[in-house]
C-alpha cells in the first residue's frame, strides 16, 4: 500500500473532514476515498435493512455520498461524521421509501464514488441466521427497526441513535429496548425448533452455533 494511502488511514475522520474543506484537489479526492472506505459500509447495512432491498441499497449509498460531499462546508463543525453520514442516508432512505419514482442522482462527477461492493457486509446476507433475522427486523414496527439497525448494525450508542432519528435519549432508548423484547419473541420459536431437529444427531446442536454468532 503506498505510504500516502496509509497516511490517510492514520487520520480521525474529524482530520479528513478537514482536508475536504481546505485541502488541495488531490488531498481532498484521497480524505473523500478514505472516508467513504472507512464509513461505506455501515452506511450500506443501514440501508439494506431500512429499504429491504440491496440494490436499492446501493443507490442510496451512493446517494448519501454525493449529497455528503455537496454539504461539505468551511461553516460546519464536523464532531460526529459517522451520525452526520447516518442522518443523511436516513433522509436519502425516507425520499426512496415515500417516492416510488425516485430516481438517483447521477454518478459522482470525478469518479471518487465507484461500483460498491459491501464485501463483508455482503456475507451477513448469505446465511440462514442473518436472513431469519432480516425476516424479523421486518416485522417491526418501522422505528423500532430503524433504531435497533442503528445501535446493533451500526455500533451507535443510545444518544447517538437519538441524535439521527431526532428524538429524546429516554424515546430512542425506549424504542431499542422494545425492539428487542420483540424480535426475541419473534425468534423464539426458531431457537426451539433448530434444537430439536435432527434426533440422534450427536453433532453440536444448531442452536448452539447459531449462539455462537450472537455471542
Amino acid at each position: 500500500m503506498p505510504i500516502r494511502k496509509r497516511k490517510y488511514q492514520s487520520l480521525s475522520d474529524d482530520d479528513l473532514y478537514g482536508l475536504l474543506v481546505s485541502g488541495s484537489e488531490r488531498e481532498r479526492n484521497d480524505a473523500f476515498e478514505e472516508l467513504y472506505n472507512r464509513h461505506s459500509g455501515r452506511v450500506f447495512v443501514y440501508c439494506a435493512r431500512i429499504l429491504g432491498d440491496q440494490t436499492s441499497a446501493r443507490d442510496a449509498c451512493q446517494e448519501v455520498f454525493i449529497s455528503f460531499w455537496r454539504s461539505i462546508s468551511a461553516e460546519r463543525v464536523m464532531t460526529n461524521l459517522r451520525g452526520y453520514l447516518l442522518r443523511i442516508a436516513r433522509n436519502v432512505c425516507l425520499i426512496m421509501k415515500r417516492n416510488e419514482s425516485y430516481m438517483p442522482t447521477t454518478e459522482f462527477e470525478e469518479g471518487a464514488i465507484e461500483s460498491y461492493n459491501p464485501l463483508g457486509e455482503a456475507a451477513i446476507e448469505q446465511n440462514e441466521l442473518a436472513e431469519i433475522i432480516a425476516m424479523a427486523l421486518d416485522l417491526l414496527p418501522a422505528h423500532y427497526r430503524e433504531a435497533v439497525v442503528l445501535q446493533c448494525y451500526n455500533g451507535l450508542t443510545y444518544q447517538e441513535v437519538a441524535d439521527v432519528l431526532g428524538v429524546p435519549l429516554s424515546t430512542a432508548r425506549n424504542w431499542i429496548v422494545r425492539a428487542k423484547a420483540h424480535l426475541r419473541t419473534i425468534l423464539e420459536p426458531y431457537w426451539r425448533d433448530e434444537s430439536s431437529d435432527a434426533p440422534g444427531d450427536e453433532s453440536e446442536p444448531v442452536k448452539t452455533q447459531h449462539q455462537k454468532h450472537h455471542g
